[in-house]
């Protein structure tokens, strides 16, 4: 019964730390998808700029 609840445990330890493993891979994902994006803007606007 004690292995039981240990493993119980570990499990749940487990869980969390991949939960916030997956949370601060998303937040870093999120801010790189959104760096990107601003330089595509960037060259978007130099391209426009050069051809008006």
């Amino acid at each position: 019964m004690d292995q039981d609840k240990y493993l119980q445990i570990l499990r749940s330890s487990l869980e969390e730390k991949k939960s916030e493993i997956l949370k601060n891979v998303n937040a870093e994902y999120e801010k790189l998808l959104k760096n990107r994006l601003n330089q595509l803007d960037e060259v978007k606007r130099k391209v426009l700029k050069e051809l008006s």
